[in-house]
């Protein structure tokens, strides 16, 4: 094998070297400075963010999911606050519906297998929300 080629990255059907790859990072690295330019005249500023748990004293879980690309690629992910973080790849999916309601599922199923009862979720999809409130 050639040295050049011993090593090669495969994002999607393409192979890159690393040559290749090490220009495709340098290019997006000059897209995102010109994107973003800094202002020598301004002092550094530091953005404090802080996550909000709504005054609740139980266990809280986060959970997302998404669904990308043709052919359709599928995953979702969440976290159990201050336990433990999942995270998961769903083959031939490609309704966000069903890997939204699939995070909430793993994510409480997590949670049951870890003894955690008091638990409040968030979702970003107002749909799987509207799902699990409606009538019984």
């Amino acid at each position: 094998m050639h040295p050049s080629l011993t090593s090669m990255m495969c994002l999607g059907n393409e192979n890159w070297s690393n040559a290749q790859l090490s220009f495709n990072i340098q290019g997006m690295i000059a897209t995102l400075k010109a994107c973003y330019p800094c202002n020598s005249n301004s002092t550094e500023e530091n953005n404090l963010v802080k996550w909000n748990n709504n005054n609740n004293s139980c266990v809280i879980l986060n959970v997302d999911g998404s669904c990308l690309g043709s052919p359709t690629r599928a995953g979702y992910g969440g976290v159990l606050r201050n336990y433990a973080g999942f995270s998961g790849y769903i083959q031939n999916a490609s309704d966000i519906l069903f890997v939204e309601l699939y995070a909430i599922y793993q994510g409480l199923l997590l949670a049951k297998n870890m003894g955690i009862s008091d638990l409040v979720c968030y979702s970003d999809s107002l749909h799987c929300i509207n799902i699990l409130n409606g009538p019984p």
